[in-house]
């Protein structure tokens, strides 16, 4: 084999190799450009009941006595206007569980069953909440007991059918030894005034 024959078969040699790793970085290029898109994650929004049920009030509870009934008010509004699982039911029922003073949750019959009944009866005759607000800040006051009391109002518009009702709602709270304020019950006036 002559000198002229071995040159051209090492240049073919390293012609192919240099061949081959444009392809492979060819290759690994396009390779990779596929698997970023397929493992990108668009953020999805949450549903309004997915955003209750995802709730963990022990890292995240409600800091004052407006919040705590905001909570409240958007809490049934899902109830009874959304679709969701018995499950999704039972994980709202423990928000507002978790929002009530013990001594109000204790005196609520056969509870979550008795809210769940109530929420289906509202959903069979078609009621909705369109909107609500909350309308005070929280007026405080200090009982001789020690305890802390907040008194808060807010405005639910109540929807039967193509007929609406605005109601005042005045809740109270109390603080409880975790310093968490708690919903103790609510007084319902109907509003001056409805809505059509």
């Amino acid at each position: 084999m002559n000198e002229s024959t071995k040159g051209g078969i090492i240049r073919s040699v390293i012609l192919m190799v240099l061949a081959a790793v444009v392809v492979l970085g060819v290759f690994l290029i396009f390779t990779r450009r596929g698997s970023n898109t397929n493992t990108t994650t668009e953020e999805t929004e949450l549903t309004e009941v997915q955003k209750i049920t995802t709730i963990d009030l022990t890292k995240n509870y409600p800091k004052t006595p407006p919040t705590v009934v905001d909570l409240y008010a958007r809490t049934m509004k899902v109830m009874y206007k959304q679709q969701y699982t018995d499950e999704e039911f039972d994980k709202m029922a423990q928000v507002l569980a978790g929002i009530f003073d013990s001594e109000f949750l204790a005196a609520q019959n056969n509870w979550p069953t008795g809210l769940k009944d109530e929420v289906k009866q509202k959903k069979k005759e078609d009621y909705s909440i369109t909107k609500y607000e909350v309308l005070t800040s929280d007026l405080q006051e200090k009982r001789d007991n020690g305890e802390e009391i907040a008194n808060v109002v807010a405005k639910i518009n109540l929807r039967h059918g193509t007929h609406t009702v605005s109601y005042n709602y005045l809740f109270v709270l109390r603080k409880d030894a975790e310093g968490l304020w708690k919903i103790m019950g609510w007084t319902v006036t109907e509003a001056t005034g409805t809505e059509e």
